[in-house]
């Protein structure tokens, strides 16, 4: 029946998210990893889910600022394994709303918690009970950034001293660029600058090290890349200037206007280590990579294998081109379905009834 085939696919193209780049079940969370969430400091604003286990040596603030942007309600934490807390500080995970002392944001983890210092709701489930399903949604985030990897290249990439400039060839239909910058590029620059796009592009850079360029500082143990670690990339200190404004020039907290930030995706697709050597203005993509973060501080989501570092995480939620923050999707009802179905049958009723001839043998 033509008329219903026409409301499920109707159906099916009312996207939960509608912009090019969907993260699944990770749209709604700050920090996103498939496994071990190693920290001993500093804060993430956003919500947390963690694959493996979440260990905090000293202390760490979990969704201070999980209304910020309207992103709903949930767990703040959610851990596949289980939570170690060591050292002294606190493990504080906050509540929606009105933060309230013993902080009494859910803590949902399937393994076990020990140490002391943790101010939390407890909630024990089993691992089938998680609000997450961490292998669905890495196949999705693998296959996401596979798929940006291979997307076709929209600019001529220049450099001159320190500076590297995209320069787009053509005018994508999506108003999604996508550049590629290597090792090499990223040890010889400090200003990106992205020329002639509009204001509201999305930014995607494509990072890699495919020649095994060595990068850091050398004495950085174990942050760094070496000669031949092609699964390594070093991102050092640099600045992202889009139409001659400098992203982190431009961080407005809680104002989903002018947020140059939630333009900007690194996608570091096959990567296996990512070193995060400073102060980023973007959402990092890198489902393989565990990642080792300096004191600096990120604005953006993360979605990585694992996590090690003292970076503070701020949550400015990546916003591609013709989609809305995490929180503020409204998804197609069932109710809207039914209406239009029934629109629909009243549609075919009043339609003339035609007959099919057939031929006989």
């Amino acid at each position: 029946m033509k008329f219903l085939t026409a409301a499920v696919t109707l159906l099916c193209s009312m996207s939960v998210f509608a912009g090019p780049v969907d993260f699944g079940q990770a749209a709604d969370y700050n920090l996103f990893l498939k496994q071990n969430f190693n920290v001993s400091g500093s804060d993430t604003q956003g919500r947390i889910a963690v694959g493996g286990n979440v260990v905090v040596n000293g202390g760490h603030d979990v969704g201070f600022k999980i209304d910020a942007f309207g992103m709903g309600s949930g767990p703040s934490l959610v851990v596949g394994g289980s939570v170690l807390k060591s050292g002294s500080g606190h493990l504080n995970v906050y509540e929606d709303g009105a933060h309230l002392a013993p902080h009494s944001g859910d803590l949902v983890y399937a393994g076990s918690v020990s140490g002391s210092n943790i101010e939390a709701n407890l909630i024990k489930v089993n691992a089938n009970q998680l609000p997450v399903d961490f292998d669905s949604a890495f196949a999705h985030l693998n296959q996401l950034s596979q798929d940006l990897a291979e997307r076709t290249v929209s600019a001529v990439t220049e450099h001159q001293w320190s500076r590297l400039d995209f320069n787009p060839t053509s005018t994508p239909e999506d108003n999604v660029y996508v550049f590629n910058v290597t090792q090499e590029q990223i040890n010889a620059s400090t200003d990106w600058f992205v020329n002639g796009v509009a204001d509201n592009a999305t930014i995607i850079f494509n990072v890699s090290n495919p020649n095994g360029i060595a990068a850091g500082q050398g004495n950085w143990t174990g942050y760094d890349c070496d000669a031949g670690q092609t699964g390594c990339v070093h991102l050092k200190q640099h600045s992202v200037i889009i139409n001659g404004q400098r992203t982190g020039d431009h961080y407005e907290e809680h104002n989903l206007e002018g947020r140059l930030a939630s333009q900007v995706l690194y996608n570091f697709a096959g990567a296996t280590q990512v070193n995060l050597a400073t102060d980023l203005y973007g959402s990092v993509l890198a489902p393989n990579a565990a990642i080792y973060a300096n004191p600096s501080v990120i604005w953006g989501q993360v979605m990585a294998n694992s996590w090690e570092g003292n970076m503070q995480i701020n949550y400015d939620p990546f916003t591609p081109v013709g989609s809305n923050p995490p929180g503020q999707v409204s998804e197609p009802s069932l109710f809207g379905f039914f209406a239009l179905l029934a629109g629909l049958l009243m549609w075919q009723r009043g339609r003339p009834m035609t007959t099919r001839r057939v031929a006989l043998a």
